[in-house]
């Protein structure tokens, strides 16, 4: 998990001819995937969470890639490319993890990942010194010119995301069975490096979703919670009055945003214009308004279409809404599966979250508030990272175990949950379970 959220895709073994490349996230997904079988992963696929609604987006675009209107070939390993990897590394999660504290682990580990990320964004920022760039041979990043902040990501605003996204990781404990104040220092100044992270990578996506997130937190969190979130209101505060060239920065940028004529106002435009770009494509047939020009159609496909806030021509260059791109690729029944993937991705987190019997409750409100950062970005931008892919599928399966333990300590026979002295609850053993058939039961779950 620390090195599918930290690495960078450009390390990889490139095949020849139309063969997709081996990089280092698949790789190791290959030696985890050989070790889960060998341990009888095979026979659990009838109880992962959401498969049916996999298989329905999964048909949805295999329909679409038998029709698809473009190159074959790039068509099917754009299909492959999720359903091999994402999907599977998703099955594996959802399937090995057992426990809160197995969860916890997977988590901490994403968490520190996305904590080597930030460093070395900090680090480029002030120094211009960035890993890919010196020691992945044959690599040229895109942004010569302008230099943006990437860190081990290939995209800034996908880089501000993942960042967005560790900040409510910070809120897990470190520790399970660990008071979470301990390592005050330590949280305030990982956090510091997260949020310094996505500041950096001046996108005004990343800077919104990390404020949800926030607001996610401040009602579903616990008391300790919204107090640390009190104390970051403050020092986001001081922070503004002794540094006021943040605060013109992100005014600059909102008022930008608002200004159609501006560039940044074009491209908050552009990123709604791609909704009436998508429909119009795929009405020119019944086929493509129900399955589209196939997966990865936007990549080949030359499009020019007039812009309504514009009244000029532009040609299309850039899919930067997921949603809309799901659409276009393929068709209506494709969007629609999309949809509802991604809905029953985020609900069940969401109704856990507000069930105050759920032991697991603030947990699941750190998850929800991290996935929840994702989805919202797929309407701002393309998601084509890995690293969010696997962060993301590893949070929503974190999630469905966590509601599993939740089940299992609300039985009636089982003996109260210890807590910390913080509040926090902690996973009951075997021995704080006083009848012998609950100790049976407990094993065969």
């Amino acid at each position: 998990m620390f090195i599918w959220v930290s690495m960078t895709t450009f390390l990889r073994i490139d095949l020849p001819g139309s063969l997709p490349e081996l990089t280092i996230h698949r790789l190791l997904l290959i030696l985890v995937l050989i070790a889960w079988i060998r341990k009888g992963g095979m026979a659990k696929l009838a109880s992962v969470p959401l498969l049916g609604y996999f298989a329905f987006w999964a048909m949805a675009n295999l329909v679409s890639l038998a029709g698809t209107q473009i190159d074959f070939v790039i068509s099917l390993k754009r299909v492959l490319d999720f359903v091999l990897e994402v999907f599977a590394a998703y099955i594996i999660t959802a399937t090995s993890l057992k426990t809160r504290e197995d969860v916890l682990r997977v988590l901490r580990a994403a968490w520190l990942g996305l904590l080597v990320v930030a460093v070395f964004a900090v680090i480029e920022r002030y120094t211009g010194f960035n890993p890919v760039d010196r020691y992945i041979p044959g690599y040229a990043r895109e942004d010569v010119q302008f230099r943006d902040i990437l860190s081990t990501f290939q995209h800034r605003i996908l880089l501000g995301t993942a960042l967005a996204m560790g900040v409510p990781l910070s809120f897990l404990p470190l520790r399970s069975r660990k008071r979470v104040d301990e390592g005050g220092a330590v949280f305030w100044g990982t956090l510091s490096l997260l949020v310094a992270g996505c500041y950096f990578s001046f996108s005004r996506g990343p800077w919104l979703g990390l404020a949800l997130a926030f607001v996610i937190l401040a009602f579903l969190g616990s008391t300790k919670i919204r107090s640390r979130l009190a104390i970051i209101g403050v020092i986001a505060g001081l922070i503004l009055v002794v540094r006021p060239g943040v605060l013109e920065t992100i005014g600059g940028f909102a008022k930008d945003t608002a200004d159609t004529d501006s560039f940044k106002g074009g491209t908050f435009q552009y990123r709604l214009e791609l909704w009436r770009v998508a429909a119009s494509e795929v009405s020119k047939s019944a086929w493509t308004m129900l399955f589209g020009y196939g997966p990865g159609a936007g990549s080949v496909m030359e499009i020019e279409r007039e812009l309504s806030y514009r009244g000029r021509y532009q040609k299309i260059e850039s899919w930067d809404n997921h949603f809309a791109y799901a659409l276009f690729q393929s068709g209506y029944v494709g969007l629609l599966a999309t949809l509802v993937l991604y809905l029953k991705a985020l609900v069940p987190m969401l109704i856990a979250a507000r069930n105050p019997g759920n032991p697991n409750r603030e947990l699941q409100a750190c998850l929800f508030a991290a996935a929840f950062v994702q989805v919202w970005m797929m309407t701002n931008v393309l998601v084509f990272a890995k690293q969010l892919d696997y962060l993301f599928w590893t949070l929503v399966a974190s999630g469905f175990v966590l509601s599993s333990r939740a089940e299992f300590s609300r039985s009636p026979s089982a003996a109260p949950m210890p807590e910390h002295e913080s509040g926090n609850d902690v996973e009951p053993s075997l021995s704080d379970v006083d009848c012998p058939q609950c100790k049976l039961t407990a094993l065969s779950k």
